[in-house]
């Protein structure tokens, strides 16, 4: 997986096997954003689970932490489903065109 700019997470989806590195690049990316708006383009993420959602919180609280608000993008159904799920959609900012 790449995270590709300005944040288009590319390569299929977050597993076990990926999550530390999708998440650590995913760090250093939004280390490197300047702006208070950071959005994450998740098309080419076509199935989640919770370590999707694990990486994405994560990715929320850095961004949180910058004092930059971050947008998640192209969500499938299944993770739009996961969040609405979990209770997220209300802590993680999601594109309603997705």
């Amino acid at each position: 997986m790449t995270i590709d700019p300005p944040f288009t997470v590319r390569g299929g989806d977050i597993t076990l096997d990926n999550a530390e590195q999708v998440k650590a690049d995913g760090l250093a990316r939004l280390a490197e954003l300047t702006g208070d708006t950071i959005e994450v383009d998740l098309q080419d993420v076509p199935r989640a689970n919770t370590v999707t959602i694990a990486v994405l919180t994560a990715w929320h609280r850095a961004a949180k932490l910058q004092n930059k608000s971050m947008v998640f993008m192209n969500l499938s159904p299944e993770l739009r489903n996961i969040i609405d799920f979990s209770g997220l959609q209300n802590i993680l900012s999601l594109c309603s065109k997705s």
